[in-house]
């Protein structure tokens, strides 16, 4: 306990904890008004009254998009904001992504707001559209009013991964851009005209709109307050995320480059400009996993911050902060572990910042005061106190070995586990589902109770991974043993590298490490990445209680129990006689939601064993809220197929090879048009699992695709 890094120096706290949100994704402000609007992710917008404490209705899109639990699209609202001379010019600027995932289209609207004594009041059929084009991944999202008066709108560059139509570099569309339009007095179509002083006017070829080009995705974008530059966050593809200052007809290189790097060698800077600009700051995705433009700090409650720029990531739900010195960026701060998908930031009316979280609504952010005595890091895995002797890995005493039903793909690595649970603590079993938008509760009535288990703090889980080697003892390479533990209520990930002569293990850095391991005397090379802690902190979620093997449907099995007279015994049994889970659970070993089945059990039906694979492989990422949140489906094992939202579903972002429209996310009968095969049969770019497994599973696949094919076509 009490080992580590210090405590960071904010936490977050709910803002208005008492008003619920479903899915926000910005919060704006009304020019001379104490009211916000927050929008939801699904066509929603409410005005927010902060000294009320109150929320109302303003406008809804669902009579213009199918709603999210109904059949058809929905309309996917990416942000909005009011003209900045409201109400003498009385409009709301909204940016929506309407269509399937084959053929999505943004739409930057306008809509007339009306007052009604002093409630705002907008009609869904006043709206005008001003931009539009086609956007079916990727989409982009920032909006903002410059100093000069005019509308910055971001785009995507409306595809996949890796850019397979080698938009990013062209100019006569609207994507993977900052557009720049003016607004004012335009009252017939378009509703816009294009400013004189924009960079490629009168260009052959160039969208007269684009400021800017050369980016992938920039969500979030802001103005510098005093200096009126224009900041943007571009999340990027395999290996880093960006922060950009969006400057007058640059060019950001994307895809010809990612950020500073190389990303495909065959494209060349094109367009009007031919020099890339550089990012500002460009962080690893052992870090960030896709960046949120922030703002910057301007408030009085932490002068620490004065002129930070703050930012965050959606995934890693981490804030951090930047200054300029001389121009420079200082090295990025990591100032809090949110818990939250950050979305969007705020400033309210005192300038303190708000951030927008998918998960968790609308969050302040506060001074942590949790100190504590740090101690660092055991160097050494000796030196953890989990093994009596390390070289003989013998573990100490105290420490109970497991086992699981069905393990995670690992590239063939062979796994022992083991774990402790404090004396006098015990297990949290959840038995009921939670109540989620995405899958209303009405839907879940007849489904299996959730299996999850909150272990009380101080647990520790460790696991081994080795590899078949006849050069080492007993068969097997010993490579890493990766430790899990609750630190007074903060999980903690650590991975440590087994030395060549297996006498030690080392703790790897916070970033990760690759390596090519010796795997025989011989000289024998492998290829193998150890995870950084941020890596592991992706998939091992609050969603799936932080250690995803420990579950009833995992644990249920029987093993040979050396401790307190040995023989065979039931592992579930076992943690109830030692305290650790309440008596009352017993095994059901022939029943498909106590026990998950491994790929070849054929007392399981097809159905059940390909259902486990997915829950165990991908469920922790590809459920609500995971990893995979702009993957709006669930593999979690106890849903029925046709609430997972997977089935003839079209996926969001293809992997290249077929015609437009044709992959689905499963396309039951035709496991070839199904999006979950074409990835698990892909290694690079586009992979799932995205981490751990670097080699395909051919016998996982193999199922995938036998289930697939026996699905009934639609």
């Amino acid at each position: 306990m009490g080992s580590g890094q210090a405590s960071l120096p904010f936490k977050t706290a709910p803002y208005l904890p008492e008003i619920q949100w479903d899915q926000p994704v910005a919060m704006v402000r009304i020019p001379d008004s104490a009211t916000k609007l927050v929008v939801e992710r699904f066509g929603t917008l409410w005005l927010l009254h902060p000294e009320e404490r109150i929320k109302e209705p303003f406008l809804s899109l669902l009579g213009k998009g199918a709603p999210p639990s109904g059949s058809g699209t929905p309309r996917l609202t990416l942000n909005a904001i009011f003209h900045n001379r409201f109400p003498a010019e009385p409009y709301l600027y909204l940016l929506s992504n309407e269509g399937n995932n084959a053929s999505g289209i943004n739409r930057l609207s306008r809509f007339e707001v009306t007052f009604s004594g002093d409630r705002l009041q907008v009609s869904p059929d006043s709206e005008r559209v001003l931009l539009s084009w086609r956007a079916k991944g990727h989409r982009g999202g920032g909006l903002a009013f410059g100093p000069d008066g005019m509308l910055y709108i971001s785009s995507g560059d409306g595809g996949p991964p890796g850019d397979p139509e080698n938009v990013g570099q062209k100019v006569d569309n609207l994507l993977g851009s900052v557009l720049r339009i003016d607004v004012d007095q335009q009252d017939s179509e378009p509703y816009y005209r294009v400013p004189d002083d924009n960079p490629f006017v009168g260009r052959p070829g160039v969208h007269p709109e684009v400021w800017a080009y050369g980016l992938r995705n920039p969500w979030r974008m802001s103005f510098h307050p005093e200096e009126g530059t224009l900041w943007a966050g571009d999340n990027g593809d395999e290996h880093w995320e960006m922060l950009y200052r969006i400057d007058r007809g640059a060019n950001y290189g994307w895809s010809a480059f990612e950020g500073n790097h190389p990303f495909r060698t065959s494209n060349s800077l094109a367009g009007p400009t031919r020099e890339r600009t550089p990012p500002v700051v460009e962080q690893s995705h052992t870090l960030l996993r896709s960046i949120i433009g922030g703002l910057w700090y301007r408030g009085e409650a932490f002068p620490e911050l004065k002129n930070h720029y703050l930012y965050g990531c959606h995934l890693t739900k981490r804030l951090w902060s930047i200054r300029l010195k001389a121009g420079q960026a200082t090295s990025p701060r990591r100032l809090a572990d949110t818990g939250g998908q950050i979305t969007s930031f705020f400033e309210d009316d005192d300038k303190e910042i708000i951030l927008v979280t998918l998960n968790h609504g609308l969050m302040r952010l506060v001074t942590n005061t949790d100190e504590h005595t740090v101690k660092p890091f055991p160097p050494t895995l000796s030196q953890t106190g989990l093994f009596e002797s390390t070289a003989s890995h013998t573990i100490a005493s105290g420490i109970l070995p497991y086992d699981v039903n069905l393990p995670v793909h690992w590239d063939g690595a062979l796994r022992q586990r083991f774990m402790t649970v404090p004396t006098g603590k015990r297990v949290q079993l959840q038995a009921r589902p939670p109540t989620v938008s995405k899958w209303p509760k009405e839907r879940l009535r007849n489904e299996i109770a959730i299996d999850r288990w909150k272990m009380p703090e101080g647990t520790v889980t460790f696991q081994t991974l080795s590899l078949p080697s006849p050069s080492f003892a007993n068969g097997r390479r010993r490579v890493e043993t990766q430790v899990a533990y609750d630190d007074g209520g903060e999980w903690k990930f650590l991975t440590y590298e087994w030395r060549d002569d297996q006498s030690d293990a080392d703790l790897v850095g916070e970033f990760g490490k690759d390596t090519a391991l010796m795997i025989s005397h011989k000289k024998t090379r492998k290829s193998w990445r150890f995870p950084g802690r941020t890596e592991c902190s992706s998939c091992h979620t609050q969603n799936g209680m932080f250690v995803l093997g420990l579950t009833k449907a995992q644990l249920n099995r029987d093993y040979d129990y050396q401790d307190q007279g040995g023989g065979i015994k039931n592992q579930l049994e076992v943690m109830a006689a030692l305290g650790w889970i309440p008596s009352g659970v017993t095994r059901e070993p022939n029943h498909a939601t106590r026990r998950l089945p491994q790929p070849k059990d054929k007392t399981f039906s097809l159905e059940e064993r390909a259902r486990a694979y997915l829950h165990v492989n991908c469920a922790h990422c590809h459920r609500e809220t995971g990893l995979a949140g702009r993957a709006s489906f669930s593999l979690v094992h106890w849903f029925k197929n046709e609430h997972t939202k997977t089935l003839n579903a079209p996926t969001l972002v293809g992997l290249p090879g077929l015609a437009p429209g044709e992959a689905r996310i499963i396309a039951p009968g035709r496991p070839e048009h199904s999006e979950i095969v074409r990835r698990m049969a892909t290694r690079g770019p586009g992979k799932m699992p995205l981490f751990g497994s670097h080699e395909i599973d051919p016998e996982g696949l193999r199922l995938i695709r036998e289930w697939i094919s026996s699905l009934p076509k639609e």
